[in-house]
């Protein structure tokens, strides 16, 4: 009977633990990031301070901040956490498309990403 007791304690905080990070990696974590100043982000102007650092703030780091429930495969932590994950982060946001968590970024964004990250990520 103590058996039975402990893995039912055990499936619980599981299922709890699951459903916690779940939630907390909502795709309604942000409306989408605002360009600095009167500067409007092409393709051609594109940078890390322009735009990427306020998407990677508002889509990411509600998941991905340490301490987050994604913090285990990629911790955000600034401009040089993404530089030295482009290659995976491109792959999972433009290539494969599974992430962020609910597909919440706009065709807009998901453009102005690849052109950024096709310019080499500049961070200014």
């Amino acid at each position: 009977m103590k058996v039975t007791k402990k893995k039912s304690l055990y499936t619980l905080a599981v299922l709890a633990s699951f459903i916690a990070v779940i939630y907390s990696c909502s795709k309604d974590q942000a409306v989408e990031p605002e360009k600095p100043g009167n500067e409007e982000v092409t393709a051609e102007n594109v940078s890390y301070s322009n735009f990427a650092g306020a998407l990677f703030q508002t889509k990411c780091a509600g998941c991905h901040a340490a301490g987050g429930g994604a913090s285990g495969r990629w911790t955000f932590s600034g401009f040089a956490s993404v530089r030295d994950n482009g290659a995976r982060i491109n792959n999972v946001v433009l290539v494969t498309g599974t992430m962020p968590v609910g597909g919440s970024l706009s065709a807009n964004e998901k453009a102005l990403l690849k052109a950024w990250f096709d310019r080499n990520m500049p961070e200014q």
